[in-house]
């Protein structure tokens, strides 16, 4: 079993790390924005960090989706 959970845990791990920093990077940009100053450079960043977290989340599903035909196929 060690050897499908090196599998899928990599994966899961990195998409879950994506995840967390384009959140972390998104509430930087609205403190930025928040501030006061020119909200362009924040406002187009923020846009690009929704499609790093989409992306994050969908190879957190496919991951998942592998992982679990992986075990169903060793059960």
């Amino acid at each position: 079993m060690s050897s499908i959970s090196g599998i899928g845990g990599g994966a899961l791990q990195y998409a879950q790390l994506g995840i967390s920093r384009g959140m972390a990077n998104m509430a930087q940009d609205a403190q930025a924005v928040a501030s006061g100053a020119d909200p362009t450079a924040p406002l187009i960043d923020a846009g690009q960090q929704k499609l790093n977290v989409e992306a994050s989340a969908k190879a957190l599903e496919i991951a998942n989706q592998t992982l679990g035909t992986l075990i169903n196929v060793m059960a």
